[in-house]
């Protein structure tokens, strides 16, 4: 008993502490974005996020106030507050998905309703009764596909046969009302592209990978760090290669919200970019994770090397020129109207960092005992911080549409 006490105990502050941990982590990346970018830029970041908001509340008070007048005709009912919830979960980030879902919750409250109706005319409601209908709304969410409103069948069942026939009406009148105040508000109101917010967590993500690529290479530079340090990297880049298989999946839903955007034919350029830029970051991340696990086992003695933390100073060097560049690209993913200097600074940053791999390859020629299996870790190494940089190149890269297009400085005409 105490044994469960324990792990019931150390399971709920594990939870806790996960939550403050990202909320932390969310402040954290907020107030470096400001401090980076500055309070334009930022705002320009939330933009997407800042407008979705606004536009789900008003269309909760609108579901409100049209659930108020038309179904309990100006009389403060408490049941009113269905159709925001309706509106709550009907409102997604794409005008297919918000399409979708008010679908799917209109059909399984009223299936709820009519399964509750039907068996309240035979059966009286007890513990065995209740567990058949919850099996019975259930089987017939599953059948029918309803996705995430599997449980309103249920829910609806339950409510109706508790509170009687008139709440299923009132039911199905506040969904039907906060279902179609959410297509029409997400449909018609400034649509979301997704694109946006597509963009915005690229440009996080970026600025999450530059301040590691910072860290890391401040450490080697000045030659403090150690194996615990290398072990903690790995561990963040691995998060961070979480987050950018995540960004891609972010990437891929974009393309679903011009399915049936009024703009689509002029959207798709920009998801495309979008597209490409995840892509981009996906492969800087992987080739991230791949130098540090090579700095860990490095510091371990792993792979038949004596345990060290010496490394050529250029390796270091050479990182700060990827934070720089990783910083770089996620501003551009934001056009504004700073960004044409911002590409010109990555331009010059690749550039510079051509002759930081030259120095980087002469420091690294084997010299001394075991210098050739150094050399096999060092060059793996120095392999993916310039592959990192390929990947980022806004002229030669493999990815060079991930660069939104921006306009050519105006040229200035001369006085007669």
């Amino acid at each position: 008993m105490p044994r469960d006490a324990g792990s019931v105990g150390e399971f709920t502050r594990e939870m806790l502490g996960r939550g403050q941990t990202t909320l932390r982590a969310g402040v954290e990346r907020s107030v470096r974005a400001l401090r980076l970018h500055g309070v334009r830029h930022w705002f320009r970041r939330e933009r997407d996020a800042f407008r979705q908001t606004l536009k789900t509340a008003l269309a909760c008070a609108v579901a409100w106030e049209l659930a108020k007048h038309v179904i309990y005709h100006g009389s403060p009912q408490v049941h009113a507050v269905l159709a925001p919830v309706a509106v709550l979960i009907t409102i997604q980030v794409t005008i297919y998905q918000t399409f979708r879902r008010g679908l799917q919750q209109v059909a399984a409250v009223v299936l709820g309703v009519f399964a509750a109706l039907a068996l309240a005319n035979y059966v009286e409601l007890s513990w065995y009764t209740l567990s058949v209908m919850v099996i019975i709304a259930l089987m017939i969410g599953r059948t029918l596909r309803l996705g995430t409103q599997v449980n309103q069948v249920a829910t609806t069942s339950l409510l109706v046969y508790s509170l009687g026939r008139g709440y299923g009406l009132e039911r199905v009148w506040d969904t039907l009302i906060g279902a179609g105040v959410g297509i029409v508000a997400n449909a018609a109101v400034a649509p979301p592209t997704y694109s946006d917010t597509a963009a915005k967590e690229l440009a996080d993500l970026a600025d999450d990978l530059a301040q590691l690529c910072r860290d890391v290479a401040i450490a080697l530079r000045d030659g403090t760090w150690t194996a615990a340090d290398a072990r903690k990297w790995l561990d963040r880049s691995r998060g961070l290669f979480g987050d950018s298989q995540d960004t891609e999946d972010v990437a891929d839903q974009a393309e679903e919200a011009v399915r049936y955007h009024p703009r689509r034919s002029s959207l798709e350029a920009e998801v495309n970019r979008v597209d490409q830029a995840a892509i981009c970051l996906s492969h800087v991340a992987a080739q991230l994770n791949g130098l540090l696990r090579g700095l860990y086992d490095l510091a371990n003695g792993n792979r038949g090397l004596p345990a060290t933390t010496e490394v050529p100073r250029a390796l270091g060097i050479l990182l700060l020129d990827v934070g720089r560049a990783l910083n770089r690209f996620g501003r551009l993913q934001i056009p504004d109207r700073n960004s044409r200097q911002v590409l010109e600074e990555l331009k010059v940053i690749i550039t510079a960092a051509d002759d930081h791999q030259l120095s980087a390859i002469e420091d690294m020629l084997p010299i001394g005992a075991h210098a050739v299996e150094r050399w096999s870790v060092h060059g793996a190494l120095l392999d993916n911080a310039r592959r990192m940089l390929y990947e980022l190149d806004p002229v030669g890269g493999p990815h060079t549409l991930a660069i939104p297009p921006i306009a050519p400085a105006p040229v200035a005409s001369a006085s007669t």
